[in-house]
């Protein structure tokens, strides 16, 4: 499973969060490289067409950080860089308690195989260049550091 779908399962398995997360929670991997679209995650949008509060989970790779290394057991401690990106059509209230809430749920859970999640960057008051078309946008960046064999 990628570090993606642990996060997406974290973040849907609170009620508070999809509260406010009502377009709901997606992958970089479930979507594909325009991101969210009307096509690709139609319940992200209102009737009216409009986006409403929504977040894409999107996995970096695995970078070995030689912190530990066993030539035994062919094991490498890593680091890998999870983005959170929260979307709304317009204003920020909605990204930001999303961001809120989400640091919450995340902070100092592990993953199968990982130590306890860190926060590393946060970016706010930010507008999607891409598919969105200038929605409002906020991110975090999670740490998730690992042995892998």
């Amino acid at each position: 499973m990628a570090r993606e779908d642990d996060f997406k399962a974290l973040m849907i398995a609170d009620v508070p969060l999809m509260a406010v997360l009502t377009g709901g929670v997606f992958t970089a991997g479930s979507v594909g490289r325009d991101g969210i679209t009307r096509k690709s995650a139609p319940g992200a949008y209102d009737t009216d067409g409009f986006l409403k509060p929504c977040a894409m989970v999107s996995e970096r790779g695995d970078i070995p950080d030689g912190q530990m290394s066993d030539e035994v057991e062919q094991a490498d401690s890593t680091v890998q860089i999870v983005e959170i990106y929260f979307y709304q059509d317009s204003g920020y209230a909605a990204t930001s308690a999303a961001r809120a809430r989400t640091r919450v749920v995340l902070r100092g859970k592990s993953l199968s195989n990982s130590f306890p999640l860190q926060i590393v960057n946060v970016l706010t008051r930010m507008r999607d260049d891409g598919a969105l078309k200038g929605a409002s946008m906020e991110r975090q960046d999670w740490q998730v550091n690992s042995v892998i064999q």
